[in-house]
């Protein structure tokens, strides 16, 4: 909206049919006010079916039937976070826990499970309202990794909350495609006319990518290196020696080695057969 003007910011909940349960959901709006540079606007709501509840005897609860009615707190966006993040930088979510009840409940103690992400509570409304920042770990190498989260309270009927935490850390430096297989050919076709798979090897945001060298495990292949944008983008062409192809099928794979001290070997397997 323009500087100095008022607007408006409408939050919905689409696709509640069949939804029984409290439900919240958030938005993260960003100013360019530096005093508050970004804040949270939640929605939270309470469906009711019109028909009674299923009991345990009856068909399987529906995903919006909380496992325990009487647990006091919600937790959107839910208790589990799956994710992604490029080596070097962070992944942040925010929790929100709602407990509705005339009687107030209070988160106690947080505990993390671990080094690959961190967390941290604010209370809202105290006993009725927290917001819990959870953020992965920007120095881990690229990978995946799991975590368990736990949310300590002072309800005896929900005394712990968990949130399952996975993380999948995107390297910097990788290659395009991850893996090439070449079309099955006669030993004796004329190769001229067909145009071979491209591994184009980048590296995102820093331009200070090398290749040092390059190798293929099989002996057909042969491999030209050309740069198209220095220190970030090179191409590696592949392309067939017609003297050194015999029937039969093959495994192997082109091994990159660069100057990138995360990624410093990229492998790329190749299956190829020929008859």
């Amino acid at each position: 909206m323009p500087p100095g003007q008022e607007g408006k910011i409408e939050l919905a909940v689409e696709h509640t049919e069949g939804y029984t349960g409290e439900t919240a959901k958030s938005a993260t709006v960003s100013t360019n006010d530096s005093k508050l540079a970004t804040f949270s606007l939640t929605l939270r709501a309470r469906f009711k079916l019109d028909s009674p509840p299923v009991t345990e005897k009856s068909a399987a609860v529906s995903p919006g039937v909380k496992a325990n009615p009487d647990a006091p707190f919600t937790i959107e966006p839910g208790d589990r976070w799956t994710t992604s993040s490029l080596a070097g930088s962070s992944a942040v979510n925010y929790f929100h826990f709602y407990n509705p009840r005339p009687t107030p409940f209070h988160i106690k103690n947080v505990i993390p499970g671990g080094s690959n992400f961190t967390a941290a509570l604010q209370t809202l409304q105290d006993g009725k309202r927290y917001e819990l920042k959870v953020a992965s770990n920007p120095a881990l190498k690229p990978g995946k990794y799991t975590q368990t989260l736990k949310v300590a309270t002072d309800s005896p009927v929900q005394p712990e909350v968990t949130i399952e935490l996975e993380l999948n850390v995107i390297p910097k430096v990788f290659a395009s495609p991850s893996s090439i297989t070449l079309p099955m050919l006669p030993a004796a076709a004329d190769l001229s006319a067909i145009t071979w798979p491209t591994i184009y090897v980048r590296k995102i945001r820093d331009q200070d990518l090398q290749i040092k060298s390059y190798t293929s495990t099989l002996a057909f292949i042969k491999l030209e290196l050309s740069t198209e944008t220095e220190g970030q983008i090179y191409k590696i062409r592949l392309s067939l020696d017609k003297s050194k192809i015999k029937a039969g099928e093959f495994k192997g794979k082109v091994t990159i080695n660069t100057n990138d001290p995360d990624v410093p070997v990229i492998e790329v397997p190749v299956q190829a057969s020929f008859k």
